[in-house]
Formats: C-alpha cells, structure tokens, sequence
C-alpha cells in the first residue's frame, strides 16, 4: 500500500474536461465554466459533504457522521483494545470506489484513473477543515491507494491532543 500526506500541487485538468473544452475549440474554459455548462452546481452541493464532512466527537475521538454509529465505535472500541488511532482509522475510512460504484470508471473518460487525484483534493480539504475545527487536536490525514487495487484511492483520519509548549 502506498500512503501519503495529503497534496495537490501537481494537479492535472481531467481528460474527460480537456476532451469537452476540445469540443467546445476553446481551450480557455476552465472547470468553474465546465460546473455552468453542465449543470453542476445540483452535484456540487451534494460534494460538500463529502468535502466538508459533518463530524462527530465521541469518547475522545472524532468520527465522521456518516460513518458513525455508536454501538459499532464501541465494538471497535472493544475489539481494537481503546487504541484510538486504530478505531479512528478504520471507522472513517473512506473507499472511494465505494462512493462511486454506480460510475463507470473505465472507458473514454478514463474517470478511475481520475480517482487518486481526487483522493488527494479530498485529503486536503479534510486536513484543512478539521484542523480548524478541532485546534486542540493534531489532524492526520492520511490518502492511500492500495498497489494491488483492492479498494482503490482511500482517504482517512485520526487524531491525537496536541501537545502542549509546556509540557
């Protein structure tokens, strides 16, 4: 498995906009064009959950609401011995393939091959987003993408308290 911090500096428009700013023989568009053209703003809306998740504080931890379920954190909680990081880990992890299982990912808009550059946006915005709203905590962020492809670009966290300047 191949993880990093979250970044997305490199970014590379994606093939199926070249292709659609090639149709339209302007190469000026940019994607905020792109989200107007094609009627977007309904799936943007929808996106900023999944940008901009509602959270969860629950027994010294911070779980996605979406994901969470409180007899399941306990489970987890039990079954992974209270190691908090583990349990964070694993209950807001999130497949993005899963998200998008009724997308075709192959074919001419190569949109799977879209995905882990997504995962990275997704990382970011997460870094960001949480770090703000939990200052008393270090966010972690971590976006992978499994080398034998079995659940594909993932995205998670965890946290721990922040340690203090003066002990």
């Amino acid at each position: 498995m191949s993880s990093r911090k979250p970044s997305w500096s490199e970014r590379e428009l994606p093939a199926f906009f070249r292709q659609w700013r090639t149709d339209w023989k302007d190469e000026n568009l940019s994607p905020d064009n792109y989200l107007d053209f094609e009627g977007g703003l309904r799936f943007v809306l929808a996106a900023a959950w999944l940008f901009c998740p509602e959270t969860v504080d629950y027994r010294g931890c911070v779980f996605l609401k979406e994901h969470f379920g409180q007899d399941t954190v306990d489970d987890w909680f039990t079954n992974l011995e209270g190691d908090r990081r583990r349990i964070e880990t694993v209950v807001n992890h999130v497949e993005l393939w899963g998200i998008f299982s009724n997308t075709p990912l192959a074919g001419d808009d190569r949109l799977g091959e879209e995905l882990p550059q997504l995962a990275l946006a997704l990382g970011e915005c997460w870094q960001g987003i949480l770090s703000a709203r939990y200052r008393d905590r270090e966010i972690t962020v971590a976006v992978s993408d499994e080398e034998d492809g079995s659940y594909g670009p993932t995205v998670t966290f965890w946290t721990s308290p922040t340690a203090s300047a003066f002990g």
